[in-house]
C-alpha cells in the first residue's frame, strides 16, 4: 500500500540532507539515512520470549504508527546560525557526525522550518 509524507513536511529521499530551524535561531543538519514505517512488537510471555506484531493482535482498534512516515536520521555537528552556514559545510563534507540512527516522524520536520539538500556527489 502506498504512503505519503504528512501534508507540510518536507519530502526528502535517502541520502539527502535536511537543515532544520530550532529554537528560533539555531539551525541543525541531518542526513536521511532511510525513510520507514514502523509497527509495535508486543512481548509474549514464552521462554524464550517471543515477539508479534501488534496488528495481528488487534482486531478493531488501529495499531499505534499505523501509516506515519518516519525518518532514520544521522544528526551532525556543529550548529549553524543560519540555513547558508549548514548548506555550505554539508557541500563541503565538513560536518561532525553526533548521533547515528536516530528515529524522527516525519511530522518534525514541516516545510516552513526546513531545507532538503540533495546529497552531493562524490
Amino acid at each position: 500500500m502506498p504512503m505519503a509524507f504528512p501534508a507540510g513536511a518536507v519530502e526528502c529521499a535517502a541520502g539527502d540532507f535536511i537543515v532544520h530551524e530550532q529554537a528560533g535561531m539555531q539551525w541543525h543538519a541531518y542526513r536521511v539515512d532511510d525513510i520507514v514505517a514502523m509497527q509495535r512488537l508486543l512481548a509474549c510471555a514464552t521462554a524464550p520470549i517471543s515477539l508479534v506484531p501488534e496488528s495481528i493482535l488487534l482486531d478493531s482498534v488501529t495499531p499505534a504508527y499505523h501509516g506515519e512516515v518516519h525518518l532514520l536520521l544521522t544528526a551532525f555537528d556543529p550548529v549553524f546560525p543560519d540555513p547558508a552556514a549548514a548548506r555550505h559545510a554539508i557541500l563541503q563534507r565538513t560536518l561532525a557526525e553526533r548521533v547515528h540512527g536516530l528515529l524522527r516522524n516525519a511530522r518534525d520536520f514541516p516545510k516552513d522550518a526546513c531545507e532538503v539538500i540533495k546529497a552531493p556527489e562524490a
